[in-house]
């Protein structure tokens, strides 16, 4: 039986049903983003905006013209810092950021926005 050592502040991702959860858990405040895998196209925004490179998006896979599967996007966990920016730039709402029970996003509330895309339309 392996186990798994979680240090304190290290980010952790669970997968149930259609979500994905990355959770940092610290004495006193619990971080959260969670990806809704029913809501998420897989457009990748999330993806060429993170500043940090921690989402990395699989394209659909097609045999000729039938799609073999749907374009996704995964999280690495040593690279997320769990800022939201991925959350406030998704069009469908299938990222939420939850810190102590509340939706919050902490670029939204420090005012620092994405100016430039690295990727060109």
């Amino acid at each position: 039986m392996a186990y798994q050592v979680i240090r304190r502040g290290q980010i952790t991702k669970r997968e149930e049903d259609n979500r994905l959860t990355l959770e940092r858990k610290l004495l006193v405040r619990w971080y959260g983003l969670e990806l809704n895998r029913d809501k998420c196209i897989g457009c990748g925004i999330c993806a060429d905006q993170c500043p940090k490179e921690a989402i990395e998006h699989f394209p659909a896979e097609f045999k000729g013209i039938k799609a073999l599967t749907r374009p996704s996007i995964d999280f690495d966990t040593e690279k997320c810092i769990l800022c939201g920016e991925c959350v406030s730039l998704c069009p469908l709402d299938a990222l939420q950021m939850i810190i102590e029970k509340e939706e919050k996003v902490p670029v939204i509330e420090a005012n620092v926005f994405a100016t430039v895309t690295r990727k060109r339309w």
